[in-house]
């Protein structure tokens, strides 16, 4: 893995930086992999460092005191991780686990908050990043009020095609790259295995997805993007 050819202005994360800026980046940064499962930080842990995701899939999760509740989010390659405690806690908020084999480049938070808190065009772009996170949550806690647990797990599943989905061609259809499980699902949604397999049974007969051996493929865009509208 190259650092200097990975943190750079071709990604948005850094995009209006300085040259300087991002040698100072580059030699402050260190490159690591990661097996599956394999655990980056938890939650309260000391927020040293921040982290560009270069390949696979990372699971950003929170669970409550009551084991009841659970945050788990799930972020693709190319970018910046995490983004919502920027410039404000002294701990991790969230725990972060590899989802697949990763690669990563970790930089010092210090740095790299003093880098982009210097460059306002840069400051706006994680501004716009953390609102478009907070907006994603937001859907899921409207989603998550109902009682209709469908909603919920469709509602995930919509989620995860706008940010996980690789659109194929030229077949049309959008694939998640990674294993996906019905727990995985479940949890992301908030309601039980067995709901979560019903509803997905339900879409696959729809033909709105197709679902075998953990893997996702969108079929119905529309479908999926009016989900996450409504």
């Amino acid at each position: 893995m190259n650092i200097k050819q990975e943190l750079g202005k071709h990604h948005k994360d850094f995009q209006y930086l300085t040259d300087q800026d991002i040698q100072k980046l580059q030699e402050v940064s260190v490159a690591r992999s990661y097996k599956k499962g394999q655990v980056l930080f938890n939650f309260g842990d000391e927020r040293s460092h921040v982290f560009f995701l270069v390949s696979g899939v990372i699971k950003l999760e929170k669970v409550d005191d009551t084991d009841t509740f659970t945050y788990l989010h799930f972020k693709k390659a190319k970018g910046l991780f995490p983004h919502l405690d920027l410039f404000s806690d002294n701990k991790y908020y969230i725990s972060a686990v590899a989802h697949t084999d990763i690669e990563i480049i970790s930089m010092p938070v210090k740095v790299f908050e003093e880098i982009v808190s210097n460059n306002n065009q840069q400051l706006i772009v994680n501004l716009q990043e953390q609102s478009r996170i907070l907006q994603t949550q937001i859907l899921k806690i409207q989603k998550g009020t109902m009682n209709n647990a469908n909603y919920r797990v469709m509602t995930t599943l919509a989620i995860m095609y706008s940010e996980l989905g690789e659109k194929q061609y030229p077949q049309g259809t959008v694939i998640v790259p990674c294993p996906m499980t019905i727990n995985d699902i479940a949890k992301s949604s908030g309601t039980t295995r067995e709901t979560t397999s019903t509803v997905i049974k339900k879409l696959v007969t729809a033909k709105k997805i197709m679902y075998s051996r953990k893997h996702l493929t969108f079929l119905d865009a529309k479908f999926f993007n009016d989900t996450l509208k409504n």
